[in-house]
């Protein structure tokens, strides 16, 4: 059985980045039974290395920090060794935390990490004097370099972990080593909010000693120059007018770039998925399977495989910002506002992700520690308008305002940015209601770290927009994959005979009403999906929509931007230009009503039901693997359904 070692330390201390150098990418990442918080293992020679969540304390609970303490009080039982990681930058803070660990006596060797950024700063640690005042090997390294690497090597290969002494023996009534553990380990083990008074009196403890330890061992010839920098550039980002339109020039170049950046090769991925369908159309002979894997498996994979450049556009640019120190300054920068809604500033980077899309977004709530509060952000940042509702938007509006006037504000932009603030404003709502209601326990505390600002690890940057990316491609592209072949089973099968259907097509044609309708599109009618349509008209005749635009609102279920191919289908479009789907749509007659099809009144009716609805697949089952049961992400489904159906009901009576 491989030795296995722990990986522990807090946040910006560049422990992902040694996790990376010492495995390479010979990693495994999986969840935590019962709980959201992923977990990554990797190879060390014979040896197994688990880096843990990062934490800030044994006795603050987040969601990460509770695996990250259960894990480290079951390595402390099976003496299994741990590298405390700790940035040399800050080292008297991070060192609290290790005095934590120490008590619990489990083998450890500690690492202090960016020796590059120590020396640049004149900070030097007298190595063989801290190794005895904390009875362990000591290791300076710089993760992103690689130096000092092979020393904490030689330290695993030869199992030369110790010990640590209990360093806060003030603390405890005993004398003996065994007495410390097994009252620590009681300690931790209770809530921080029991006994706040006692755990900040400890906490205080602690502090003075680590710092008399730092004091006597290291030396700052800098004058602690590199906080003086950060403190300067905290004055100008921090600044509450200034900073806060630095930070939405920031916003906006990340998801201008998500959007501009990306484009590019989607435009390639969506060409290369078109080619391979026409050679499947042109080299399978057997109909069926041609039509399967060009109209069902091919466009099922690509329509997984498009959304990978504003994903990892999206993943690299918030690495980027977590990196460099600033997204903390984000979260503080907009605490406040969010504060209101029940929300910390935590929450500001996931929601705003989800103008892009939602999935990333629902991940990046991984970053938020209290329960409640992330459940709000997972269910309410699907209203956030995504990407995926712009081609719907877009082309709703023209119907609407075929002729826009005014310059270069018209009622086109006015409208769609009335669209993206019911959704913000909806988002909002949706939350405030959660984290005042929900009966999920929260948890009040919420503790922010100012890291130093310094440049990002790139190796580091590119292995987590690897790692993110491949977990989206292969957890929500299952889902997605499947529900195309089952929307493609749906649309080109009948359960009528093609006799039956033909006869219908032939009498059809004598219609003088009949307007000019290719047999593909009429086969749709007469396809289960068509008597699917047919099925819940009645359903969704308040709204104002006919079996047609009903049929696009099922397979646009799977993910909104199919309403705009399924339009094009229905009404016999030959391809999906936007000027020809809108000059079709208004011309288009509800032949039960005999008006317009899509008036002014459904066309409001329509961008309501897709502002609110949950109309993708792939979100939902992001939704289910983030909160772990698909108990949420149904409430979420029906309940914004609900909303949707309200919504564009009150707005069809209202305006026919």
């Amino acid at each position: 059985m491989k030795q296995t070692i722990g990986l522990i330390g807090k946040p910006n201390s560049g422990k992902s980045t040694l996790f990376n150098v010492l495995t390479g990418l010979n990693q495994k990442t999986g969840n935590y039974a019962g709980v959201t918080v992923e977990s990554k293992s990797g190879k060390f020679g014979d040896k197994k290395i688990v880096d843990l969540p990062g934490l800030h304390s044994l006795r603050i609970t987040s969601p990460e920090e509770k695996i990250a303490k259960k894990n480290i009080l079951e390595f402390s039982e099976s003496q299994t060794p741990l590298i405390f990681v700790s940035n040399g930058m800050q080292l008297a803070d991070h060192l609290i935390l290790f005095s934590e660990v120490a008590d619990l006596q489990t083998p450890m060797a500690l690492v202090i990490n960016f020796k590059d950024e120590m020396a640049k700063n004149q900070i030097s640690v007298q190595q063989r004097e801290l190794e005895n005042s904390m009875g362990c090997p000591v290791l300076l390294v710089n993760s992103r370099s690689g130096e000092g690497i092979d020393e904490l090597r030689s330290v695993i290969e030869k199992n030369q972990f110790k010990v640590p002494h209990a360093i806060c023996r003030s603390l405890y009534d005993e004398i003996d080593d065994e007495g410390i553990k097994n009252s620590y380990v009681s300690k931790v083990e209770r809530s921080i909010d029991e006994n706040w008074d006692q755990n900040q009196t400890e906490y205080l403890k602690r502090q003075k000693t680590v710092s008399s330890i730092v004091h006597s061992t290291v030396n700052n010839h800098s004058e602690s120059n590199y906080l003086t920098k950060t403190k300067k550039w905290d004055k100008i980002l921090l600044h509450p007018i200034l900073g806060l339109f630095i930070f939405l020039a920031v916003m906006l170049l990340i998801f201008q770039a998500v959007f501009t950046f990306a484009a590019y090769p989607m435009d390639l991925i969506d060409a290369f998925f078109g080619k391979a369908s026409e050679i499947a159309a042109s080299t399978i002979s057997i109909s069926w399977l041609s039509d399967l894997i060009t109209n069902g498996i091919i466009p099922g994979i690509g329509g997984v495989l498009i959304f990978i450049p504003q994903i990892a556009i999206l993943f690299f640019l918030l690495s980027v910002l977590e990196h460099t120190g600033y997204l903390s300054r984000i979260s503080f920068i907009s605490d406040g506002f969010l504060r209101k809604f029940g929300l910390s500033g935590k929450s500001i980077i996931p929601l705003m992700s989800s103008w892009a899309c939602a999935i990333p977004a629902i991940m990046g709530a991984r970053v938020i520690d209290d329960p409640r509060e992330r459940m709000a952000v997972i269910m309410a940042s699907p209203l956030m308008t995504c990407s995926a509702r712009l081609p719907v938007y877009t082309i709703l509006i023209a119907v609407m305002f075929p002729n826009p006037s005014g310059g270069f504000i018209t009622i086109q932009g006015i409208a769609l940015l009335c669209l993206y603030l019911i959704g913000v404003i909806a988002t909002l709502a949706v939350a405030w209601f959660i984290t005042k209601r929900t009966a999920i326990e929260g948890n009040e505390l919420w503790t922010l770290e100012l890291p130093v600002y310094r440049m990002p690890n790139w190796r580091n940057v590119l292995t987590t927009v690897y790692m993110k990316t491949k977990s989206f491609v292969v957890e929500a592209g299952k889902i997605i994959f499947l529900i195309s072949i089952l929307l493609w089973v749906l649309a080109s099968f009948s359960p009528k005979s093609d006799a039956y259907v033909q006869e219908q097509y032939d009498a059809y044609q004598t219609q003088e009403s009949a307007v000019d309708l290719d047999r593909e599109s009429f086969d749709l009618e007469y396809s289960y999906i068509g008597y699917m349509g047919k099925f819940i008209e009645p359903v969704i005749r308040p709204l104002g929509y006919d079996w047609k635009i009903g049929i696009a609102l099922i397979t646009s279920f799977a993910a909104r931007e199919v309403f705009v191919g399924t339009l094009s289908t229905i009404y016999s479009i030959g391809s999906e230009e936007e000027s020809s789907i809108i000059e079709r749509l208004r011309g288009e007659i509800n032949h039960r009503t005999g008006k317009p099809a899509f008036t002014m009144a459904v066309s409001v009716s329509l961008l309501l039901f897709y502002v609110f609805a949950m109309q993708c697949m792939s979100t939902v089952a992001i939704v289910r693997k983030e909160t772990g049961t698909w108990k949420y992400a149904l409430y979420q489904f029906l309940f914004m359904l609900v909303l949707a159906y309200v919504f564009a009901f009150v707005a069809y009576q209202v305006l026919s």
